[in-house]
């Protein structure tokens, strides 16, 4: 069973300084990708009988016409949830309603913050005005909304996070994704930031801010379910939650990438090259990796930790190897002790204390486990 399908559409109007994901300003390849994506989707039928999600995603999925959207949710034929991301300066009422009677039931707004000093510095395109505005529209036509929202940017303050939540809790949203500013090597951000130019935020801060979030959003009714996930109760994003459990999916696009019975696999990552090969009909993907019993476990042990509910170790047939490990592992203990690791036997989560150095607390347990 494939549980979720993601659609990778790598086109923006411009580059943000700190984005590593994948992206072109290539507007002139869009009929010609979606060519190529409907034609790697047919290939790929056979691998499927429906995806129960599917998610939209880029670069700037909104930047396509309706048409697009319409031509994957006709050649798929059934699902439930279907997420578009929407930058807030593609936000028009027809545009949105033409969305929804496509089939698209979910929103994912790139927000940000509510505030031009930091929208500014992050070198995103709109206005608070702007911002505020899309947010209003998208609510107007779309009741599931998920709202994206950096912190951590250089020159924020605590106080500046918290009107930019104040802000954001004033809306019925359903879903807020948070994500610190990372710097990515091979960004303009990185050349800034190692020039000295822009100083990211102390950790203590950084702390902080990620604590504020935690307690102003628990405190509206919101559900903190992914390390940098929240939702009000039954808005979880299930095509994410498909990648936390390591569920089998599928990715199409150029650089998408798709993971199925243990095997990884992920397509070229320039745009012409992955459109001249699927036109042509050659091979569209350039990396393939098979993951052994052992590695799958650590996989799922990784990605599920990210949930806060945590994991099963009996389902992952770890419970043996993780008792063992305690009786031997002093910094195992101490985890536990000090509460960056919770086990109510036979589950595995991340205390509070964890839950901002996630990737320290995870990856401590993953050397003892594994290694």
């Amino acid at each position: 069973m494939i549980s979720s399908l993601y659609v990778h559409v790598p086109f923006c109007r411009s580059k943000c300084p700190y984005c590593d994901f994948y992206s072109v300003p290539r507007l002139d390849l869009k009929k010609s990708y979606a060519k190529a994506v409907l034609l790697e989707l047919s290939y790929r039928s056979p691998e499927f009988v429906q995806f129960p999600t599917i998610y939209f995603g880029g670069g700037t999925p909104s930047l396509m016409g309706v048409e697009f959207f319409e031509s994957i949710l006709r050649a798929v034929g059934q699902f439930s949830e279907v997420t578009v991301e929407i930058n807030p300066e593609d936000v028009k009422r027809d545009y949105l309603n033409l969305l929804k009677e496509a089939g698209v039931n979910r929103v994912s707004l790139g927000i940000q913050s509510f505030l031009d000093k930091t929208l500014k510095t992050l070198g995103r395109r709109q206005s608070s005005s702007e911002n505020l505005k899309a947010l209003e529209e998208t609510l107007s036509v779309f009741s599931n909304v998920s709202v994206d929202i950096i912190y951590g940017v250089p020159g924020q303050s605590l106080k500046e996070l918290q009107k930019d939540l104040e802000i954001l809790l004033s809306f019925p949203v359903k879903h807020v994704s948070t994500y610190a500013l990372t710097v990515y090597e091979e960004t303009p951000l990185y050349s800034l930031v190692k020039s000295g130019k822009q100083e990211l935020p102390p950790e203590e801060l950084l702390r902080e801010m990620y604590y504020l979030i935690k307690e102003s959003l628990e405190s509206s009714g919101f559900k903190h379910y992914e390390i940098s996930n929240f939702s009000l109760p039954g808005f979880e994003s299930k095509h994410n939650l498909s990648y936390w459990e390591l569920r089998n999916y599928i990715g199409i696009g150029p650089s998408a990438a798709s993971y199925v019975n243990g095997r990884y696999t992920k397509n070229i990552s320039d745009v012409k090259e992955y459109v001249r090969a699927l036109l042509e009909g050659r091979p569209f993907i350039e990396e393939t990796v098979d993951h052994s019993e052992e590695e799958e476990k650590e996989l799922r042990l990784i990605m599920g930790m990210r949930l806060l509910r945590g994991v099963n170790l009996n389902e992952l047939g770890l419970k043996e190897k993780f008792e063992s490990a305690l009786q031997k592992e002093p910094a195992l203990q101490l985890l536990l002790e000090e509460g960056y690791l919770v086990y109510r036997e036979p589950e595995l989560s991340l205390g509070t204390p964890g839950l901002f150095i996630s990737n320290t607390v995870i990856g401590k347990l993953c050397s003892v486990l594994f290694d």
